[in-house]
C-alpha cells in the first residue's frame, strides 16, 4: 500500500510543480472517493499554498444523507486544519432552474456548483484555482456518453488538465488507484446513493456497458484515448478556422453576425461557430454542454429561421444571426423547442 502512496502523491507533487509559490488552491469536494483522495494528497504535498475546501450541498437527495455529507466534509477538514467552506443550494432551486431552461438536473447541479466555486475563487482573489477531482475513468465514461449523444469533436475532446481557473490534477489516476490510496490511508469517504440510479446516463454507462466492453472488447480504452486525442486536434483546427470566418459582434449581451458570410462556410464551421458564440455568452459555466447538435445543425442547414436551445437562442433576421440568452424571453422555453 505504501507504493499507491507514494504513486499518487507523486503524480499530483508533479502536476504542482509548474504552479507559483503563494496560490490559493480552492478544492471542490464533494465527500465522495475521489475528492477526497485529491483533498487528502493536497493536503500532503502542499507547502506553499494555501488550501481551501468548497463543498456544495445541492439539496437535491434527502436531507439526512446531503447535509451528512456536508457535515462529513467539514469534520475532516477541521480534523486536518483545512479552511473549509459550505455553500447550501436552497431546495427545489437547482430542479426550477432545470425546467426553467429546459437542461437535466445534472446540468444545473453543475451550474450552480461552477457559480459557487467561480465566486469564492474570485473573492479569493486573482491566484486562486479551483480544483476538481476528475480521474481517468472520468474522462473515459464522459467520453461515451458523449459519442452515445452524437457529440461533435469538441464534445468528444479529450478533458483538458487547465482551463482559465480550473485544474484537474487528477486525470492520470485510475479509480482503483484513488480507492487503494484511500484504504492504504485509512480515509473514509461518502457514496452518493444517486450513483446506482440508472435512470441517468453515466450510470447506465458504468454499470452495463463499461462491464460489456471490459469483456467483449478489453482494448477499448485505448481506443477511446486515441479517439479524444485525435478529437482535440480536429477540435483545435475548426475552433480556430470557425473564430477567422465567422466574426460575432456583441450589443446588449446579444451576439450577432453576417447571415450571408454565415451561410457561406461549410457547415461544420457553421455548427462550431454557434457553439462557440454560445461559449462567449457563458464562459464560465459550458453553456453549450447541454444543447443537442441536432438541433444546432438543422438551423446551420437553413432549415430552420430560429431555435430554442434552453440556455440561449438563435434567429436569423434581418440579414444577421443573432445569439443570446435565454432570459431574454423571445420564445418559449425548453431545450429543443424549435420554430421554423
Amino acid at each position: 500500500m505504501a507504493n499507491i502512496d507514494f504513486n499518487l502523491e507523486a503524480k499530483i507533487s508533479a502536476f504542482l510543480e509548474s504552479r507559483p509559490g503563494g496560490a490559493v488552491f480552492l478544492a471542490a469536494v464533494s465527500g465522495g472517493a475521489d475528492s477526497m483522495a485529491m483533498l487528502a494528497t493536497l493536503c500532503a504535498v502542499c507547502s506553499r499554498e494555501r488550501l481551501v475546501c468548497m463543498h456544495v450541498e445541492h439539496a437535491l437527495r434527502p436531507a439526512e444523507e446531503s447535509l451528512g455529507d456536508a457535515d462529513f466534509v467539514r469534520d475532516f477538514c477541521k480534523a486536518n486544519k483545512i479552511e473549509c467552506i459550505v455553500k447550501h443550494i436552497p431546495p427545489g432551486k437547482i430542479a426550477s432552474f432545470a425546467k426553467r431552461k429546459g437542461t437535466g438536473i445534472e446540468a444545473a447541479a453543475r451550474f450552480y456548483r461552477h457559480r459557487a466555486l467561480y465566486g469564492e475563487a474570485k473573492r479569493l482573489g486573482k491566484d486562486t484555482q479551483i480544483f476538481l477531482a476528475h480521474t481517468k475513468d472520468d474522462l473515459l465514461e464522459t467520453a461515451l456518453m458523449r459519442i452515445l449523444r452524437g457529440s461533435g469533436p469538441a464534445g468528444l475532446a479529450a478533458i483538458p488538465e487547465k482551463r482559465s481557473r480550473i485544474l484537474r490534477p487528477m486525470l492520470g489516476v485510475t479509480r482503483d488507484e484513488v480507492i487503494g490510496y484511500l484504504k492504504a490511508k485509512n480515509i473514509s469517504w461518502r457514496e452518493d446513493s444517486t450513483n446506482t440510479d440508472e435512470k441517468f446516463l453515466r450510470n447506465r454507462i458504468r454499470r452495463k456497458l463499461i462491464p460489456l466492453l471490459n469483456d467483449s472488447f478489453p482494448s477499448w480504452k485505448t481506443g477511446i484515448s486515441s479517439l479524444a486525442e485525435t478529437q482535440s486536434l480536429a477540435a483545435d483546427f475548426i475552433g480556430d478556422e470557425a473564430e477567422k470566418a465567422v466574426i460575432w459582434e456583441e450589443k446588449d449581451k446579444t451576439l450577432f453576425t453576417d447571415e450571408s458570410n454565415f451561410f457561406s462556410q461549410s457547415r461544420i464551421i457553421r455548427e462550431e461557430a454557434v457553439f462557440s458564440g454560445i461559449n462567449a455568452l457563458f464562459p464560465s459555466v459550458s453553456g453549450s454542454r447541454s444543447i443537442k447538435r441536432s438541433v444546432v445543425r438543422r438551423f446551420c442547414e437553413g432549415s430552420l429561421k430560429a431555435a430554442d436551445l434552453g440556455i440561449a437562442k438563435i434567429r436569423r433576421e434581418k440579414g444577421k444571426i443573432a445569439v443570446y440568452g435565454a432570459k431574454n424571453d423571445f420564445f418559449e422555453c425548453g431545450i429543443s423547442r424549435l420554430l421554423k
